[in-house]
């Protein structure tokens, strides 16, 4: 029977877990990581959809992996996220290299950039037809990790965007800093190529 973490987008980590504990290991990781993940549900039955399906998982399985190998939690996760970016980047470009799909993007970018951002605290945010910026002040991934304490696992969120970004056709997109790393700002920068 699957668990709710099998659910998830993170499940692939499982492999991961094998191939550096061993599969015993492993098994009593994500087992450890389930159990964690019921709590926070049963806790927090009227949680939104973004914390169900990334914020519980990934302070789940940061938290388990903590549990086994203290220290090791966000070298692990935050491989897995980038492993998971560079994966979804591929899907992105194969979906972007489609005729007229870069134009479409950059024709409403101001919807997609709304869209992507709702729910994030912005400050700079500037979309024109060739670029679009913004600086993220808050994010509710993060707050609401902090709020369960374990704000270092949406690392492993930040990994995988600054991986699939990158997979857009027509966009180069660039972003050195990150809330959940530390910094003032997630800084957003996207021009059209």
């Amino acid at each position: 029977m699957k668990n709710d973490i099998d659910k998830t987008m993170f499940k692939r980590i499982k492999k991961d877990l094998v191939a550096k504990y061993g599969t015993e290991n492993a098994e009593k990781i994500w087992s450890y990581a389930e159990g964690v993940y019921l709590k926070l549900e049963k806790a927090k039955p009227n949680a939104d959809k973004e914390s169900k399906s990334f914020v519980f998982p990934a302070v789940s399985i940061y938290r388990a992996i903590e549990n086994y190998a203290p220290g090791e939690a966000l070298e692990v996760t935050r491989a897995f996220g980038t492993k998971t970016g560079l994966r979804l980047k591929k899907l992105f470009r194969r979906i972007t290299a489609l005729p007229g799909i870069p134009t479409l993007m950059w024709k409403n970018m101001d919807k997609l950039a709304a869209k992507m951002s709702a729910g994030y605290g912005l400050k700079n945010k500037e979309v024109t037809n060739d670029k679009c910026n913004m600086d993220v002040i808050s994010c509710p991934l993060y707050d609401k990790a902090k709020e369960l304490g374990t704000p270092e696992a949406i690392q492993m969120i930040c990994c995988m965007d600054k991986e699939y970004m990158n997979g857009f056709r027509g966009i180069n997109y660039k972003r050195t800093k990150s809330v959940a790393e530390g910094d003032d700002c997630c800084d957003y920068r996207m021009t059209r190529v």
